[in-house]
């Protein structure tokens, strides 16, 4: 797996890279201090998977910056790292297209367990986001199709990509993304990932519940 290191503080991006190494297979880190580097990068090496991103870059936008990757490289997935963690700037990078977010506050074994979540695919939000939407005991189980569109959203893929990716029409994914919003009782993409990551967490054990 090949994974961009977006950050413009050099020690940072090699502490990262450190961590990365020891939780993934055969994962490949490129680093980048600016947007411009990042898209240079992610036009030369086509099979990149995964960005970590820096909200705060010098002299960016953070959330342009979420924007300019995914028109370059729609295929790939975002992570936020950054020291902004306010449930609004979370929610502001997920309505941008990012995948997860992990707050550079948080414990070192806090940040492995995000970093192998989504080293997997998986979700990771901060436990504030998460919380604001319930999962409703009403909610309706998805068929095998409709996790896979609906992983493809945490993503932040287009339905064009997710279309490809399923071998199904466009105007198909488009249906199923619409009965996922029902089956989760979710109005946007935004709380679709919202809800994906909380229902990916694991039960509490007993002796974690007291």
């Amino acid at each position: 797996m090949k994974i961009l290191i977006v950050d413009d503080h050099a020690l940072f991006r090699a502490g990262l890279r450190m961590l990365l190494a020891t939780i993934g297979r055969n994962v490949v880190c490129l680093e980048a201090a600016t947007v411009a580097e990042a898209l240079t990068l992610i036009v030369q090496h086509t099979d990149m998977q995964l960005c970590l991103l820096d909200l705060t870059l010098k002299n960016e936008q953070g959330f342009a910056a979420i924007q300019a990757i995914k028109n370059t490289a729609p295929q790939v997935a975002i992570v936020v790292v950054s020291g902004c963690e306010d449930s609004a700037t979370i929610r502001s990078c997920i309505d941008s297209g990012a995948m997860s977010f992990i707050p550079k506050s948080v414990p070192p074994e806090v940040l492995t367990r995000a970093l192998q979540r989504v080293l997997t695919g998986a979700v990771y939000l901060p436990d504030q986001v998460v919380s604001a939407l319930e999962v409703s005991p009403q909610q309706l189980p998805l068929t095998p199709r409709q996790t896979q569109v609906l992983e493809g959203l945490s993503r932040g893929l287009p339905s064009k990509l997710i279309a490809r990716e399923l071998g199904l029409s466009e105007h198909t994914v488009r249906e199923y993304i619409a009965l996922i919003f029902q089956a989760l009782g979710v109005h946007n993409r935004t709380e679709a990932v919202i809800k994906a990551s909380q229902l990916q967490r694991p039960e509490p054990t007993a002796a974690a519940r007291g």
